[in-house]
């Protein structure tokens, strides 16, 4: 039988995923243990984080509370094409709102590194040009960009500006993983996984496995300027475009 279609809004950019093992988690940082090898099914991804055009968007669509960080309810001048910045629960609105939802830790870290056990999505060697992190943000002071500003720092499937720039929602509760003897007191708080590290953190943030967590109703309100966090979305259907009016 062949899989059912899903249309998507932003269908054009979702690159495809295969089914198959995939390398998960790194065993030198406790909260990333154990390394090993997880089945993840067929899916579909954002080539990009959501924009701050794309949110508008679907702020215009449904009357949507737009970021507080918007200027009377503006995309500030110029970044329309930057990551937007909303917590999590406005992230899974958007993401069914686009027909879509947000992926799965195992999904986001195979999309990032081509299920390969890459330490970065180009490779084992950190390259300051792939990726915007502390490195580059200290030196240049740019603290956003485009989404499309680092095609270079790509990843094995495609998706661009995994790592650095903004961090990056997941569907995932915040757990240790299966076999994991490291405990933490996040563990039991119902927080977000967010992965990708961002321009505010060094590129031992900026790995393929690195973890971190947050509360799913954070407040946007200082999210100007620190980092996000931001999410893209995920598909488990083939898409297609929208039809046209």
């Amino acid at each position: 039988m062949e899989p059912a279609i899903a249309a998507v809004k932003g269908a054009s950019t979702l690159v495809h995923v295969p089914e198959g093992y995939s390398w998960m988690g790194c065993d030198d940082y406790e909260r990333e243990a154990p390394r090993r090898r997880v089945y993840v099914p067929e899916f579909w991804m954002d080539k990009y984080p959501v924009t701050n055009d794309d949110y508008a968007a679907y702020v215009d669509s449904t009357g949507a509370r737009a970021p507080s960080y918007w200027q009377g309810g503006r995309i500030p001048e110029g970044y329309g094409d930057h990551p937007v910045m909303v917590n999590w629960l406005n992230a899974c609105e958007y993401a069914r709102w686009a027909g879509k939802r947000l992926p799965t830790e195992a999904e986001w870290e195979k999309a990032a590194g081509g299920g390969q056990g890459l330490v970065f999505p180009w490779g084992d060697r950190f390259d300051a040009d792939r990726a915007l992190t502390w490195e580059t943000a200290a030196v240049t002071g740019v603290h956003s960009e485009p989404v499309t500003a680092r095609p270079q720092g790509a990843s094995p499937y495609g998706c661009e500006q995994m790592v650095g720039l903004v961090e990056e929602w997941v569907d995932d509760v915040y757990r240790g993983y299966a076999g994991s003897g490291y405990d933490s007191i996040g563990y039991q708080q119902g927080y977000r996984v967010l992965r990708g590290g961002s321009w505010i953190f060094s590129q031992t943030h900026a790995r393929i496995t690195y973890r971190c967590f947050e509360d799913e109703d954070l407040s946007d309100e200082h999210f100007w300027g620190l980092g996000g966090p931001t999410f893209r979305c995920a598909s488990t259907v083939a898409p297609q475009l929208e039809a046209r009016a």
